[in-house]
Formats: structure tokens, sequence, C-alpha cells
């Protein structure tokens, strides 16, 4: 099967500035994702950037950048989406380049592993399943939460007080970012990665480290360092 790679990396970043690029143990983010994807069954990969130093550092680890991302896409507000779409008609349109399966990196998440990417490919064939998603189950749950309006902290619940307790939640999941593997066909049908039939992929929460800040990227860090000793003890 044709299984498309697609790496949305954009240049601009508030939190951490040139954060694809920020190394993690003497290596690019970005690189932690190449070496995932290209472990995978997946057999072409792609980035999608605006940003000439991404192109350049993905281009030396022999990963295709079939073109620079419009300004459009590349703001903050640019839906991923969007992103993908952009990339899947570059390529029939410029490569006749029709895949089965796309799988969507985002560069992020360095504790994604290629294990995790080729079985979220074998969860999508295994049934009748428009998506699959790398998710994680949520600890803090919302309906615990409060609203800060006005000066004061309101309940997000009325009903708040009967969830004093954690076995009260009802089970809910986040997806990571690490992983969406959808069908070409679903987003053709659903105009979405989704499709109505989603199936999860339950990750650890070591595996769902998404860098967001300078702390996230401090988390990764030492859990790249010292996880895997550390959980020998328990």
């Amino acid at each position: 099967m044709k299984i498309l790679g697609i790496i949305p990396a954009r240049g601009g970043s508030k939190g951490i500035p040139q954060k694809n690029l920020r190394k993690i143990l003497g290596k690019p983010l970005i690189q932690y994702s190449f070496d995932a994807a290209k472990k995978s069954k997946i057999n072409k990969i792609i980035v999608t950037t605006d940003d000439s130093k991404i192109a350049k550092f993905t281009e030396s680890q022999n990963i295709e950048v079939p073109f620079l991302r419009p300004k459009k896409l590349s703001t903050d507000s640019a839906k991923t989406f969007d992103v993908i779409k952009h990339s899947l008609d570059y390529l029939i349109d410029y490569e006749a380049y029709y895949p089965d399966i796309v799988v969507i990196l985002q560069p992020t998440s360095p504790l994604r592993t290629h294990t995790m990417i080729n079985n979220s490919i074998k969860l999508l064939r295994s049934g009748n399943t428009t998506c699959t998603l790398a998710v994680s189950k949520i600890k803090t749950h919302p309906d615990s939460s409060f609203i800060y309006k006005n000066n004061f902290l309101k309940p997000f619940r009325k009903d708040f007080k009967k969830f004093d307790q954690r076995q009260q939640y009802p089970s809910l999941y986040f997806p990571t970012g690490a992983i969406y593997t959808t069908w070409y066909k679903t987003i053709k049908k659903y105009d979405s990665i989704y499709g109505p039939r989603i199936k999860p992929m339950i990750t650890d929460q070591e595996n769902s480290i998404d860098i967001d800040t300078k702390f996230d990227m401090f988390v990764a860090k030492m859990t790249l360092l010292n996880w895997q000793k550390f959980s020998k003890f328990f």
C-alpha cells in the first residue's frame, strides 16, 4: 500500500522561536519524527513548511520538501486539515501520487516511536475504521474545573461537587498530536481526517508529551534521559 507520512512544520512559534530546529540531547526536535517515520511502514515522507531553514535541514536528512507552504497556511490561525489538503492536492497535481493511507506526524512529539506508528496503521486496517488517533486518558478532568469570570472562580459545572472523587469521572481521552492515521478515501468522502468511526490508540503518558513551551522541552529531555532507568524501580 502507498502509505504517506506528512510532517507539518512551520517556522513561526511564539513560545519557542525556531522550535522545530531546537536541539534536545544534541538532535533537532524535528529529527525525532524523521527517525521514527523512517523506521516505520511509511513508504513516502514529506515535510510541509514555510521555513527555508527547516527545508534545508529536512533535505539534508533525505526527506522530501516538495514545496514551500503558502503564507496563508503558515499563520497561527491556519488549520492543520487545510495544510494536509494542500499537501495532498500538490502531490496529486504535480506527482500523480495518490496515497492509500495518510499518517500525520506533528514534529512536537519526540517520544513517539516507529512501533506506535506501525500500530496505528495496523489498527486502521484491522476493521471498519475511518481513522485512528493516538490518545491519552485525561488526567485533570474538566468536570472539576473552574471558569475565571469577573475576578472570581465559578464552577464549570453546577453539579461539580459530585465529582470530588476521581473514580466518579467519566472516561475522557484527548488526542496527543503524535499520530493521526487515516485513509485517503476518508479525507475525500468526509472532507475531514476523522470520519465517523475513529479508533483510539491509547498511549502512555511518557509517550504523549507535546512540546509547546520551554517547560515541555525540559520534560521531554528529562524523559528521554531518565525514564527507562527510573521506571525499572516500579
